[in-house]
């Protein structure tokens, strides 16, 4: 029983304590004796064992009442119109999608609202609020009018930053972030001017994980809008080899293999190899040039980018061929430094 009662991580032990002694409360009193054991030792009458019986139970309840209430919790829920709840700057989820909004309409239609929201008020706007946790119930009720208010959980004192991190914390233990999700709220906490140490120390993850999720804000707008159409094809470690080939290789190959995975729904090891191949590709050689022309005082070579010139002149014209020779050189030719 306790550790079905432990099960949920939000139940203090006070809450626990609470639980155990109303399950103990709703249990009937024994009315006689059920004998476990075969009977030991010297013999009693029935008179002694029941009356020892009911020491023990009367015992037990006293210290069940000597046990102290849980604390009051203090908190403050009010029903708040849709209208007048705005989205959190650094919100933890970046992908919402017109299906998500709609089943989540569709539940809340047939269902209604099983839990509240939570919302911090807007420092900005009186009257206004910023959510924390639920903003896909809030565009389900106001793209598909399923209700014109919420009932909310009101944090007050509670910080832009603190209310981020609250509806981070909810959603990965509901329901969790694809990680485009994850490395967008990163990136806006740094933003902010959170450290990616301070960051990744928050949330749980290793500085060489963090690497892999700050991948997703060094590629290009392009491969970003292939990631946004499949999240969850377009992992941190296929952000961080997509960015590895687009800077060693140029973005419109990265563009290229990204719409490749996405289009013939490769395997993550395929284009890890394809990136790995794409870098270490030799550069393309091209083909070598020669030319030779033979004269019956000498000859011309060409090859690639040398010339050679071996040629013997006649005395009358070596000035003029020296001065036009010179003269072409010195358009190519580069000076020898001193």
């Amino acid at each position: 029983m306790v550790d079905k009662l432990f099960a949920s991580k939000a139940m203090s032990e006070e809450e626990f304590n609470a639980q155990l002694r109303s399950e103990r409360a709703q249990k009937a009193a024994p009315h006689g004796m059920v004998m476990t054991h075969p009977p030991s030792g010297p013999s009693r009458s029935l008179q002694e064992v029941l009356r020892e019986h009911q020491q023990d139970f009367a015992a037990e309840n006293a210290s069940d009442r000597a046990a102290p209430e849980p604390k009051e919790i203090n908190r403050k829920y009010q029903n708040i119109a849709v209208s007048l709840i705005d989205a959190n700057p650094l919100a933890p989820r970046e992908i919402y999608t017109p299906q998500m909004i709609r089943e989540r309409a569709e539940a809340l239609r047939t269902q209604g609202q099983h839990d509240p929201i939570h919302v911090i008020p807007n420092p900005d706007e009186p009257k206004r609020f910023i959510i924390c946790d639920g903003w896909t119930r809030v565009q389900a009720c106001r793209d598909h009018q399923v209700m014109h208010e919420l009932l909310a959980e009101v944090h007050e004192g509670m910080s832009l930053e603190e209310s981020a991190w609250f509806g981070y914390q909810q959603n990965e233990e509901r329901q969790q972030h694809c990680d485009l999700d994850r490395a967008m709220f990163y990136e806006r906490l740094i933003a902010t001017g959170e450290s990616a140490a301070e960051v990744s120390r928050r949330a749980g993850i290793s500085k060489s994980q963090m690497t892999f999720y700050r991948s997703y804000s060094r590629l290009p707008s392009e491969v970003m809008d292939i990631i946004r159409e499949s999240p969850d094809r377009f992992g941190a470690t296929v952000a961080y080899h997509l960015e590895r080939l687009c800077q060693n290789a140029g973005k419109r190959k990265a563009v290229a293999l990204a719409a490749r995975y996405a289009e013939e729904n490769r395997p993550r090891s395929w284009l890890i190899a394809q990136v790995q191949g794409l870098i270490e590709a030799p550069a393309p050689r091209r083909p070598s040039s020669a030319k030779q022309i033979r004269f019956a005082n000498g000859f011309y070579k060409q090859r690639d980018d040398s010339f050679e010139v071996n040629i013997k002149v006649d005395p009358a014209k070596r000035d003029a061929f020296a001065q036009a020779l010179e003269a072409l050189l010195a358009t190519v030719g580069e000076a020898v430094a001193d």
